[in-house]
């Protein structure tokens, strides 16, 4: 009778039977139940120690919405563009408002305002307190986008009166850095205008005087009323010539008895008229040689006048802008004074810590009974 060589499979575990590993976990478990249950226990009341021990700290909250540069800028105010304006800020106008709060120049403000190395216990001679009171307060400190477009921005401290008061503070901060970046731009433009002034003003001076100089050396004073008196002169004389010349032509061939007197005393007159139109045509050639200079002169100044006076309107303009009182944020909800504390939450931390305390102990129970199943000294000889 042969043999099978082939073992018998083990028997199917019964049914409901929990797996073997399992088993062997959570008899570990029964048998460190004391080291666990203490531990998790002792870091229960440590983290009730810590959290009593903890200072509260209160919050109080400020929102507003960024107002778009067409508010303070002079075309909006004035009205000078027919476009549609837009009274509060667009996505880029939000960054701006926030990268502002978040600055240092407002950092700094809130520090020296609030005399922040005292209120966080920081010795300013150090070579690194003004790095460490700044990042004292921007861990108490947050500003934030809401979902519909408001800068939300919180200030947390240990008085609840300071913080409100700290809220208001960085608030209006912003609002006066941001306007000036606004007015900084319009300032330098302000101030390009007035030397565009001064230079205008000095390029009039000298055309006024060229004009003068041309007007007195060529007699032209009216380039238009001469013209039109030398055009009629003009005309009027030759008129007279001609009217001349006939009636001597007329007495020549009709003789008679006072003929003779008569030519001589038109030819009087002929002479005269032609001498007179001598210097007609001297003036009219002086005319005619000045008269492009002074009309050019003349339409340089008008232009210059007109550009003059533009820019004169303009600069008014920025200096009522620049004078008036204006806002870069609208306020929609005012910073209060908290009645509650906002952290710490101890039922948190007290929570948190026993089931991180509780699982640890877990851990370590089964790393040092599955450890003890092995001969670490024969493993490291």
């Amino acid at each position: 009778m042969e043999l099978s060589t082939n073992p018998s499979p083990p028997p199917p575990p019964r049914r409901g039977a929990p797996p073997a590993h399992l088993l062997s976990v959570l008899q570990t478990l029964w048998r460190w139940r004391g080291p666990i249950l203490g531990l998790t226990a002792a870091g229960t009341v440590l983290a009730i120690i810590v959290s009593l021990i903890l200072p509260n700290y209160f919050m109080s909250n400020t929102t507003f919405l960024a107002l778009s540069p067409d508010q303070v800028s002079i075309d909006g105010v004035f009205g000078n563009t027919n476009g549609r304006m837009n009274f509060y800020g667009t996505g880029d106008d939000i960054d701006r408002v926030m990268a502002v709060a978040e600055s240092d120049e407002v950092v700094d403000y809130m520090v020296e305002t609030f005399n922040l190395y005292t209120v966080y216990d920081i010795d300013s001679t150090k070579e690194k307190a003004p790095l460490t009171v700044a990042r004292e307060f921007l861990g108490n400190y947050d500003v934030e986008k809401t979902p519909r477009d408001a800068i939300s921005l919180e200030v947390y401290d240990r008085d609840p009166v300071r913080a409100a008061e700290m809220a208001r503070a960085a608030r209006e901060k912003i609002n006066e850095v941001s306007l000036g970046l606004i007015r900084g731009t319009q300032t330098r433009t302000a101030t390009g205008l007035r030397d565009e002034i001064i230079n205008r003003e000095k390029n009039l001076t000298e055309i006024n005087n060229r004009l003068q100089d041309l007007r007195r050396t060529s007699g032209v004073y009216n380039t238009r009323a001469m013209t039109e008196a030398l055009a009629l002169q003009s005309t009027g004389l030759d008129n007279s010539l001609a009217t001349t010349a006939a009636k001597i032509d007329a007495y020549r061939s009709g003789g008679g008895r006072g003929a003779r007197d008569s030519i001589a005393k038109y030819r009087v007159q002929l002479a005269g008229y032609e001498r007179a139109r001598v210097q007609l045509d001297s003036q009219l050639a002086r005319l005619n040689t000045n008269l492009g200079p002074i009309e050019n002169l003349e339409e340089e100044r008008r232009n210059l006048n007109d550009a003059l006076s533009d820019d004169r309107i303009r600069l008014k303009q920025y200096e009522t802008v620049l004078r008036s009182e204006q806002r870069a944020i609208e306020v929609v909800e005012e910073a209060k004074v908290p009645v509650a504390k906002s952290r710490p939450v101890r039922w948190l931390i007290v929570a948190v810590t026993m089931v991180l305390s509780f699982l640890f102990a877990v851990v370590g129970a089964l790393l040092i009974d599955n450890g003890r199943r092995y001969d670490w000294d024969g493993i490291f000889k």
